[in-house]
């Protein structure tokens, strides 16, 4: 049984929790005249209110003779697309020289085409829209577990495409992660497998 002081019948908790409000709310309220001190528009476009658009900078020095770099590289051409184009799939053939050879039999193979991911139900009014997507790509920062086999490797890849049409107006799709296997083949590291 613990004993609580009181004085003048408030207890040494509520005191602190009185104390704390006050702090908590001001914090808040700083946040958000930070958050709302420019134009709404201009915050969302300048890419800066994204944390994961923290690591851009990061991702232009991306080393593709490394296997996450491999990964990042790939991913980053597979999730760019050009609906005016292009057929749904078509990114895929565009990062062939990334692709190892799980990847490159599944496009060689005559059911290539219907087992490539699809990427879009409104692909088609990007097409007559002519806009494109483009991709962002970047390695997670967590590891994945070590793999028995030093010629594979597995990155947590993040996502982020942008819809930008002719006119300059832009649409920012949800970001999403995938797990990108990577092999070292003859050739170097190539992405294998994502899911």
């Amino acid at each position: 049984m613990t004993t609580r002081r009181c004085v003048a019948g408030i207890t040494w908790w509520e005191r602190t929790r009185i104390r704390t409000i006050p702090a908590v709310m001001l914090v808040a309220a700083l946040t958000s005249v930070a958050a709302c001190g420019g134009d709404s528009d201009t915050a969302r476009q300048d890419g800066a209110a994204s944390t994961t658009r923290l690591l851009e900078a990061a991702a232009t020095t991306v080393d593709p003779t490394t296997p996450d770099g491999v990964a990042v590289v790939a991913l980053r051409e597979v999730y760019t697309w050009n609906p005016a184009t292009e057929q749904q799939g078509d990114s895929l053939q565009r990062a062939r020289k990334w692709l190892g050879p799980s990847m490159i039999r599944m496009l060689d193979s005559s059911a290539g085409t219907t087992d490539t991911p699809k990427p879009t139900l409104q692909w088609a009014d990007w097409g007559k829209a002519k806009a494109h997507v483009e991709a962002f790509t970047f390695a997670s920062g967590e590891q994945a577990p070590p793999s028995a086999d030093p010629t594979v490797a597995q990155y947590k890849i993040g996502i982020e495409q942008t819809v930008v049409y002719p006119n300059g107006r832009t649409e920012a799709l949800p970001p999403s992660t995938v797990i990108a296997t990577v092999v070292q083949t003859p050739q170097g590291w190539r992405l294998d497998a994502f899911r």
